[in-house]
């Protein structure tokens, strides 16, 4: 007994010390501890070792959503230790062999809406078995789960952990560890080959949906348990039943996907972070409120956005492949898309809402675009367009290859899903007429939206699903006032769908702003004893809008004749953007013509970076106009629009005299005509050493010189304010030379409202214009001539840099005694600016 305690002792020892060391050292060590120690020290271990991982309470983790490919040896190391095959797996399939060891998880974890099914004991098939009930209270406690389900709850909760949101955050690159990984578990535990196990095989009756039931089996039916129905379980049973229950049992080859499928999507789709609480939740479940409400209004990273993508492409695949399955995970296969399609709608109409109009919309775009496009994601090239070392997924779509036409096949897909296809596309397209479409970034999102709705035989197959609707134009009738949406509002004055109770409306009202339907006079389908059963698709959709939006929501066909009066006005706007998209161009290309013509213009152009202002290349404006067009072309063929749009003539301005207030500094009432008129008065107003990363600079350049300058600074600081300010010579040319005291803005977030807040920076030491390519390519230009004429490096530079003292002290003579200006207001502006920009 001595001897087992003190062997405890000493795996517990090793195992704290382990925890302790760099990354690559504690993955090797942890590696050969968990193969040296026995079951009980295994069992006692694992959650201490999950709790490290994740960091589920706040406190430090192992920084899977930080490290990225750029740490190589950790990277490897993380991604081997936690990948399906490695020594985690191990241990986990190590501790299953006891199907008596379980693990409780928090419901405070789980999002609300998992909480709302497990408190109103609606039956959820999958969670149903996972429960742990006080027996005093009958309240549930917990989730008690087996040490694989156990882990991938927490690796899921990871990516929504309101503690773990700054980590992610803050992390640029795209490829961490935590998305690896998720590509690695998505893609091995959804297996879109027939013939490819989840390995290992195990043997595992903690999950066996028949286990408790064995002695009732003659006398009763089987209850579903889990995703599947227990008689698809059940098919192949024989006489030696007993026998092969706890050997060959169904559910042993699936449960494992099914648990990976149920989790992340549940998990990832009813996050709280995008969609709102629900008011009639327990207050028993209010744990971690403060980090909750801390997060709440943060929108989720890029990170977060990508794998959600990867999870959608990889559940297209994983569907497609049942027509060639005839093993045991074909019905798991046949349910996974449709168990998504509510959750993944939900959650899109919330994205949607809450995303701000920028460039960063793309993301949530091209998640939306992804789902949608089931045809896109066969089984047999998934690997390929999940490989993490392809492109980055939000790079310039460029290619003008022929589209090939949607297959028939994918028409019950449609049907089902033609709110996500019609109601978003409706949720979105005004957002185009909010935003200036001559910004490569927002251009580029148009051309994609019309080129995917553009696809061959799409249009008309939402057209046939369309016909089946009938139009529902009295949300207002009194059956349904207690009825309410807790998804985001459509506009209530639009002439597509609305959610809205328009009880401030009249009858006649919503008639003639609604004339252009086609099926106005229809009866609503949703409280409508005539129902039209010829419609193949009409109880489809009549179910789904239903569940999703309610009996208030107010359905308008997309396709109308003629349509709607938005997709005109869009139009119009692309025509005029193209135009302002050519101007512009034309401008910047004089711009720089002029800057850098002539001999001085050279020297110029050798010695300083760009001091455009503007985010974007001329090479990226030169896309816009092509991005334009063609999103013009597909929106008119796409609403088989032939007649040329004109465009309106501008009303007349609304004079002081007669309007009651002034529109052209609120920001509410910004068109983008308004916001190109100030674009002029747009800038940067942070420290121009930190400003983004341009294309035309080596970003590692930028940063090493960044800290080169800051410890020059930082030593000569006090000498560079001395000689700046001194009106002799010496101070002319330090003048020549430093860069010249500025104001700077930020915006503090950490502060409610984000207040404005200024800062002054000193005379200071710049080299910054060293990082930029135009520069390397003249220094190493000049160097090659220099060595072909017999000269060596150091002689070179020695001449460049006398060239370049030269031409600040023939500067500095010129400028005579012209006075210090300071560009930094006086004591007691504060924080006003005088820049008109927004």
């Amino acid at each position: 007994m001595q001897f087992a305690i003190k062997e405890q002792d000493n795996f517990m020892f090793g195992i704290q010390h382990a925890l302790g060391l760099p990354i690559r050292r504690r993955c090797a060590e942890l590696t050969v501890l968990l193969d040296r120690g026995s079951l009980l020290d295994l069992h006692n271990f694992f959650p201490v070792l999950i709790d490290n991982i994740f960091g589920p309470h706040g406190t430090l983790s192992w920084d899977l959503r930080t490290i990225t490919e750029t740490q190589s040896e950790d990277f490897r190391q993380l991604q081997h230790f936690l990948s399906p095959c490695g020594p985690l797996f191990k241990l986990i399939y190590t501790l299953l062999k006891d199907p008596n060891i379980k693990y409780d998880f928090s419901l405070s974890y789980l999002p609300a809406k998992i909480r709302q099914f497990l408190e109103h004991s609606q039956g959820h098939p999958f969670y149903s078995e996972l429960i742990r009930v006080n027996p005093q209270t009958k309240q549930i406690m917990s989730l008690l789960l087996n040490p694989f389900d156990y882990y991938m709850f927490h690796f899921a909760y990871h990516l929504i952990n309101p503690w773990q949101q700054r980590a992610g955050s803050a992390v640029t690159s795209w490829n961490t560890v935590y998305y690896v990984l998720c590509c690695d578990y998505i893609i091995y535990f959804l297996p879109t080959d027939p013939t490819v196990a989840v390995l290992p095989l195990i043997y595992y009756n903690g999950k066996n949906p028949l286990q408790t039931m064995k002695s009732s089996l003659q006398e009763q039916e089987p209850s579903n348990s889990g995703l599947i129905n227990a008689k698809t379980l059940t098919k192949s049973k024989d006489d030696s039943f007993q026998k092969n229950l706890d050997i060959h049992h169904p559910r042993n080859d699936i449960w494992r996907s099914e648990t990976v499928l149920t989790v992340f999507t549940d998990m990832w789709l009813y996050n709280d972070q995008v969609n709102e609480f629900t008011t009639n939740l327990n207050n028993s479940f209010s744990f971690q409120t403060t980090a909750r409400l801390l997060y709440h209004n943060e929108l989720p990273t890029g990170e977060y956005m990508r794998i959600v993508r990867v999870l959608i492409k990889q559940l297209h695949s994983f569907s497609a492949s049942a027509k060639a399955d005839d093993t045991h995970m074909a019905e798991l296969k046949k349910i996974a898309v449709p168990m998504i399609q509510g959750k993944f709608y939900i959650f899109l109409r919330n994205l949607i809402h809450r995303w701000p109009l920028d460039g960063s919309f793309r993301l949530v775009l091209e998640l939306w675009l992804t789902y949608i496009q089931p045809w896109r994601y066969p089984p047999n090239n998934l690997i390929k367009q999940l490989n993490r070392r392809d492109t980055n997924p939000d790079v310039d779509d460029i290619a003008m290859v022929p589209q090939l036409g949607v297959d028939r096949e994918h028409l019950p897909f449609i049907a089902e899903n033609l709110l996500c296809y019609v109601v978003i596309f409706q949720q979105l397209l005004p957002r185009f007429s909010r935003v200036d479409l001559v910004s490569p970034k927002i251009s580029l999102m148009l051309y994609r939206l019309s080129k995917v709705f553009d696809q061959p035989n799409l249009p008309n197959f939402l057209r046939e699903v369309e016909q089946c609707v009938e139009n529902n134009h009295s949300p207002s009738h009194k059956y349904n006032d207690h009825w309410s949406n807790s998804l985001p509002p459509l506009s209530p004055t639009t002439n597509w769908s609305t959610n809205i109770n328009q009880k401030g409306i009249s009858s006649m009202e919503f008639s003639q702003k609604h004339e252009f339907s086609p099926i106005l006079n229809s009866t609503a389908f949703l409280t409508s004893s005539v129902v039209h059963v010829e419609k193949k698709w009409a109880a489809v959709v009549r179910q789904k809008i239903f569940e999703l939006e309610g009996p208030n929501f107010c359905y308008k066909p997309l396709f109308s004749d003629p349509p709607a009066p938005e997709v005109y006005d869009l139009i119009v706007q692309i025509k005029q953007s193209i135009r302002h998209a050519e101007e512009l161009i034309r401008l910047k290309q004089e711009e720089e013509e002029k800057m850098y013509s002539g001999v001085w213009g050279n020297i110029k152009y050798f010695f300083q970076a760009s001091s455009s202002n503007d985010e974007f290349t001329l090479k990226d404006r030169q896309k816009v106009p092509m991005y334009l067009q063609i999103a013009l072309e597909n929106l008119m063929d796409m609403f088989n629009i032939t007649t040329e749009v004109t465009e309106r003539e501008p009303e007349p301005a609304v004079s002081p005299a007669t309007s009651g207030f002034d529109m052209s500094n609120d920001y509410k009432f910004l068109t983008p005509e308004r916001v190109r008129s100030r674009i002029k008065n747009i800038k940067y107003e942070g420290d121009p050493d930190l400003h983004p990363i341009r294309s035309t600079e080596n970003t590692f350049l930028v940063r090493t010189l960044y800290q080169l300058a800051l410890k020059i600074n930082e030593r000569f600081g006090p000498d560079f304010y001395r000689l700046y300010h001194s009106p002799t010579f010496t101070g002319r040319l330090a003048r020549q030379i430093l860069c010249p005291p500025i104001t700077t803005y930020r915006y503090d977030k950490s502060l409610p409202g984000s207040p404005r807040v200024s800062s002054n920076l000193p005379p200071r030491i710049s080299f910054r214009f060293m990082a930029s390519y135009r520069f390397l390519t003249y220094l190493c230009l000049g160097a090659l001539i220099f060595w072909s004429l017999g000269y060596s490096i150091e002689f070179y530079l020695f001449f460049v840099f006398t060239i370049f003292i030269l031409y600040k002290s023939f500067r500095a003579v010129r400028s005579g005694e012209t006075p210090v200006r300071h560009n930094y207001p006086t004591e007691g502006f504060g924080n006003i600016s005088f820049n008109d920009s927004f």
